[in-house]
């Protein structure tokens, strides 16, 4: 996919500007109950995104795997989910903690087998 470089960059401007506004909110109420989620947000969503966009713009034997597809598709939706579970979980972790850990553990686990994928695709492809 041509444009995949593009499409991690963007994916991550998505993340960080619900980051920031969930920022925006907790310091408005100085309530901070969710600050691990904003800090997920920004790191695993903002920050991971846009690296790999530009490290796939840096080595364009990467994005033209068929992996890369597969790898934008599970990173995305992996932290998408993690996140919003973790919404959840922060927000009540007596009622929410027993019923969601499970699938949050899942979730994560995916988002780690993410990272691998890209580790693999980055030292088998980026050569040169």
């Amino acid at each position: 996919m041509q444009n995949l470089d593009r499409l991690f960059v963007l994916t991550g401007f998505i993340f960080v500007l619900v980051g920031m506004a969930l920022g925006l909110m907790m310091s408005g109420r100085q309530d901070f109950t969710l600050g691990g989620l904003h800090a997920h947000l920004n790191l695993l969503g903002f920050v991971f995104m846009t690296l790999i966009g530009l490290i796939h713009h840096a080595w364009p034997k990467i994005r033209e795997s068929g992996l890369a597809k597969v790898h934008y598709l599970l990173h995305t939706i992996s932290v998408a989910v993690s996140m919003f579970l973790l919404y959840f979980v922060l927000s009540d972790p007596a009622v929410y903690g027993p019923k969601f850990g499970p699938f949050m553990d899942a979730s994560l686990g995916a988002t780690y087998l993410s990272v691998l994928l890209f580790v693999y695709l980055f030292w088998s492809k980026a050569k040169d």
